[in-house]
């Protein structure tokens, strides 16, 4: 595992990056949950995000930790606790292991986007070659559509070896753009002198956690309105399934009270939405939540949706006549 880190008594998020095996998302969520509680016993402990992947560009999940010290971020990453927490999933959910960074930035929030999390070993004698040859990067990098910011964060004596490098754009497009374009790999080809070693992550997460008081990013307007709307999709069959299916021919029929075939009806969705149904719903129209997607991605996924919409109420009308 990587390690990363700042200062010792300022804020400091640790961000940790799980690749989970497709087929153990459910149960990867359910550690989660557990890992949280965990966390928030911790001394020093101030919050805690968690980014699902989003592919083809993230394909990582995503955990931030903030801290109020990298004193107490240092101890809960080596501390028994997540020891053992790390071993329960580490064989079982994960491709790989996982890879934590201990970052901290007092600056101004810069807007959320699309980031590239770029981690290198420099020799030690070429820092200074290294320096020059990333505000190279950085002058080309700022010539081209949508770039926000390009960041590094240097080694920390005792804490972390690696030089890191965070790099922003507006969205994954410009973000792809830059890292596939002819330009940065002639440049990428000059640092082959360097006796450099790297390594790249993408998340469309824009890294606003790094900044105390910042509020977390997120979709909004139509952004929110399409997420509700595969919300919606995915809450209309369990409604339908449970009053069908339990409610009326398990509960009712047996004496429970209305109040409480409610309750449990809301208990049973919520918990489906939340652990499985909605984040499969959003991986899979991901393509369609893109901040950046054209107008024909666009009505292509309200025409999906509507479609499905259909689907599911010609289906309750079926059950309903069968039942």
């Amino acid at each position: 595992m990587k390690e990363a880190g700042g200062g010792t008594a300022r804020p400091v998020a640790l961000m940790t990056q799980y690749r989970v095996v497709e087929a153990h998302y459910a149960a990867f969520i359910h550690w989660l949950a557990a890992h949280a509680a965990d966390l928030r016993r911790q001394p020093g402990f101030l919050a805690h995000e968690v980014v699902p992947p989003q592919p083809p560009a993230q394909l990582h999940w995503i955990t931030i930790a903030r801290f109020d010290s990298a004193e107490a971020a240092l101890a809960w990453l080596h501390g028994p606790e997540r020891a053992q927490a790390m071993d329960d999933i580490r064989i079982r959910f994960l491709e790989g292991d996982a890879e934590a960074h201990l970052l901290e930035d007092l600056e101004p929030p810069s807007p959320s986007g699309a980031s590239a999390f770029i981690a290198y070993d420099v020799a030690h004698g070429q820092e200074e070659a290294f320096v020059d040859w990333q505000a190279a990067i950085q002058a080309e990098e700022q010539r081209h559509p949508g770039f926000v910011r390009h960041k590094i964060e240097r080694p920390i004596a005792g804490v972390r070896e690696e030089w890191i490098i965070i790099l922003t754009f507006d969205t994954e497009t410009n973000l792809s753009r830059w890292l596939e374009s002819p330009e940065r790999r002639a440049l990428m080809a000059q640092g082959g002198a360097l006796d450099v070693e790297s390594r790249l992550s993408r998340t469309s997460y824009g890294f606003d956690f790094w900044f105390p008081g910042a509020k977390p990013s997120g979709p909004t307007g139509w952004g929110i309105f399409k997420n509700n709307l595969l919300v919606l999709l995915v809450l209309n069959p369990i409604v339908i399934l449970w009053s069908l299916l339990v409610a009326g021919p398990l509960l009712t029929a047996n004496g429970a009270p209305g109040w409480l075939t409610l309750f449990l009806g809301d208990l049973v969705s919520t918990q489906l939405l939340g652990f499985v149904l909605a984040p499969l719903a959003f991986k899979a129209f991901s393509w369609w939540l893109k901040s950046d997607a054209d107008a024909r991605t666009v009505r292509a996924g309200y025409a999906l949706l509507a479609a499905l919409y259909a689907l599911s109420m010609a289906l309750h009308a079926g059950l309903v006549r069968a039942l």
